[in-house]
């Protein structure tokens, strides 16, 4: 009875949703192509990849990137003797639709994980089964049924890297619901009618499916591309830090702790959180983001956190509205410069790993030569400053070689406008004495 309830609640909590297809076409095939901002283009297909095609029209040979691509419709030739059903019919059958899910994968093994994570063990929880081998058992249905389940939402379902972003977001804005509302109604409150926790449990257990679903809805609705969608999710972390910056701002060390407030808090970092996606959507629904764009901008604000603190070592800052001020700007204010580089280009697949390989080639460098000359102290104010040069420089000028005049953006898109790779100090051994060194982390797909 167990395993069937754990299923019937994994199926449940995921269905099926209709997404958006684009349809696979051959060179010299005449087609209709609809792009994400509603142009239209009507041409012959010369050349196509997973990436993009070129399309031969009477204003010359276009290149057209799939991801800004709504819809391809292939045209025949219409004979006088066919009538208008058989017409039809024949387009439908003569475009085959084809799926990008190269995130598939991450949505399926985000599931697992979450239901050996999460539902194995809050199911049995909320079940009252206390049993240990039941509790096993229940992990070991759940992750090997998140498969099945997941396998089945996405079988048709358009799936790119920033759709997977979009998912994951919306499935963390859906489980953190919880502590607001906590906040909002008390915890005293809450604990009394849900002194066992099993509310609690099942509240977060829904509230994370219907914000994957949720987070699916609006990626169709709102026709967003990848390099967009990634853009938008990456606005969630966004908008909760500047809410907490602005809220210390306020209030310095001394923060009112009254309930009242703790509730407007709450409120005010949840729904700051929630309200980025909106907020960045209509900054940058006709503007041109690819993939690596919004990756780029995400490291840039990574390594202006690094200069903010390295700013605030330099200047010994101790107050702590100051050092909030300071991590705001410097690394909101990489992300729009960052932002500003790119405005004219596109980043291809590829490229935010080569920027991110030559900005961590250039701290190696000097770190080289800080060996050589047996500096004594690196994180001393001259070799604060000394690593901040090398890193600023090498992620400028690398950038400024990958993102050459072959990167502009296409004729469909003329601007952008609009805001993971994560950067760590360590130590480093050299012989028998430490030196300091940092590591650059970046997830390729």
């Amino acid at each position: 009875m167990l395993n069937q309830l754990i299923f019937i609640a994994l199926i449940t909590l995921f269905s099926t949703i209709k997404a958006n297809t684009i349809p696979e076409i051959a060179i010299g095939d005449s087609v209709n192509v609809t792009t994400q901002d509603g142009h239209t283009l009507v041409g012959i297909v010369e050349s196509e990849n997973d990436d993009s095609l070129i399309l031969k029209t009477s204003f010359g040979s276009l290149p057209i990137n799939r991801s800004q691509i709504s819809s391809i419709n292939a045209l025949i030739a219409i004979e006088p003797s066919q009538k208008p059903q058989k017409l039809l019919n024949q387009q439908k059958t003569s475009v085959k639709s084809t799926l990008n899910q190269e995130a598939r994968w991450r949505t399926i093994y985000s599931t697992m994980l979450l239901g050996n994570g999460l539902y194995g063990w809050g199911v049995p929880f909320v079940l009252g089964v206390t049993d240990g081998t039941l509790m096993a058992a229940s992990q070991a249905f759940a992750f090997g049924g998140g498969f099945y389940a997941a396998y089945s939402y996405t079988k048709n379902m358009e799936l790119p890297y920033g759709r997977w972003q979009f998912q994951s977001a919306g499935a963390a804005l859906g489980g953190l619901s919880f502590f607001p509302l906590v906040v909002t109604v008390g915890i005293d409150n809450w604990t009394e009618f849900d002194n066992s926790g099993k509310i609690s449990m099942l509240y977060i257990m829904s509230m994370i499916p219907y914000g994957v679903v949720q987070a699916d809805k609006r990626y169709n609705e709102w026709s967003l591309t990848n390099g967009q969608a990634s853009v938008i999710s990456g606005s969630i972390p966004w908008g909760f830090a500047n809410a907490l910056g602005a809220l210390t701002l306020a209030y310095g060390e001394n923060w009112p702790d009254n309930a009242v407030m703790n509730r407007l808090h709450a409120l005010a970092l949840y729904g700051a959180g929630y309200g980025a996606p909106f907020f960045a959507k209509q900054y940058i629904q006709d503007k041109s983001y690819t993939e690596d764009d919004a990756l780029y901008i995400g490291f840039s604000m990574g390594l202006g956190m690094f200069n903010a603190l390295s700013t605030i070592s330099l200047l010994e800052a101790d107050n702590i509205r100051a050092i909030t001020a300071l991590m705001i700007g410097i690394t909101n204010g990489y992300g729009y410069l960052a932002n500003s580089l790119i405005e004219d280009k596109d980043l291809r697949k590829g490229d935010l790993r080569i920027i991110s390989l030559g900005t961590g080639a250039a701290f190696i460098i000097r770190t080289g030569f800080g060996i050589l000359f047996e500096e004594v102290n690196p994180f001393s104010k001259t070799g604060i400053l000394l690593n901040m040069a090398a890193l600023n420089t090498g992620w400028y000028y690398t950038f400024k070689w990958v993102a050459g005049d072959n990167h502009k953006n296409s004729y469909l898109k003329e601007n952008k406008k609009g805001i993971s790779l994560s950067l760590k100090p360590i130590l480093m051994s050299r012989y028998s004495s430490p030196i300091p060194g940092l590591r650059l982390q970046a997830t390729f797909f």
